[in-house]
């Protein structure tokens, strides 16, 4: 059965000798594995750029119920990100978000919410100007709520400013385990947290506290998945916006 659907390139790998082996994230089953034949020669080398990290492609595919690896029949761009295409920081933060997205999104299940969400934030990063350096720590605070496991902010910020990473909450005292939030990332985490949707407020950082922020985040992740993502684009983020 041939059947439409969006996905968003998450990473590639070569698949024999001229096939491309592509892990995406699709708007009806979730995550996704799909193989491209034929597309890695001379001939289909515009082809095969389509398929870079982050591509939102509209695609028609040989579905079976029974494989987990089905054939792209058609591909095609929604849209030309040519930004993220052409900008060393955007394809940094791009890289992040598809490591990310890969390392902690397993469900082959449908979820539109979360996939708009990723859309929205890839056209964000396409036309992002100065505000490019906090969009990753946006993305990454924000993806916790689809994951189900988003932070209790119900506690009164005057007097609980330290984040708990066991307890998902804000409190009056510091997490003294390993890899938990000092004040700084809490308070970078609750104005993250409490930004209205859509929108993004500057962060009044540095390179080193966003970096720290990042691995707290991740050490988060750790917590409710059983292991701590490893995230190699972390550090390359860490030298793009010292």
């Amino acid at each position: 059965m041939i059947t439409p659907l969006k996905l968003i390139v998450l990473n590639t790998r070569p698949y024999r000798e001229t096939s491309l082996l592509v892990n995406a994230y699709t708007d009806i089953w979730g995550r996704a594995d799909f193989i491209v034949r034929g597309i890695r020669t001379a001939r289909n080398k515009a082809a095969a750029a389509m398929f870079h990290p982050l591509s939102i492609l509209d695609t028609r595919t040989y579905y079976h119920e029974k494989k987990d690896l089905n054939q792209l029949k058609e591909y095609q761009k929604i849209y030309l990100l040519d930004g993220l295409c052409s900008d060393v920081r955007k394809s940094s933060v791009g890289l992040f978000i598809g490591e990310l997205l890969y390392k902690t999104v397993r469900e082959s299940e449908e979820n539109r919410a979360l996939f708009g969400f990723v859309a929205d934030t890839i056209l964000e990063l396409d036309r992002a100007g100065v505000e490019l350096a906090d969009l990753h720590l946006y993305f990454a605070a924000r993806l916790c709520r689809y994951l189900g496991y988003a932070p209790d902010l119900s506690a009164p910020a005057q007097k609980n400013i330290f984040f708990d990473i066991k307890g998902a909450c804000f409190r009056d005292t510091p997490d003294t385990s390993y890899g938990a939030f000092d004040l700084d990332a809490s308070r970078l985490f609750r104005q993250i947290l409490t930004c209205p949707p859509g929108e993004a407020t500057p962060l009044q950082c540095s390179g080193t506290k966003r970096h720290h922020f990042l691995n707290c985040l991740m050490n988060y992740y750790g917590y409710h998945m059983g292991k701590t993502p490893d995230i190699r684009s972390v550090d390359i983020l860490h030298q793009v916006f010292l």
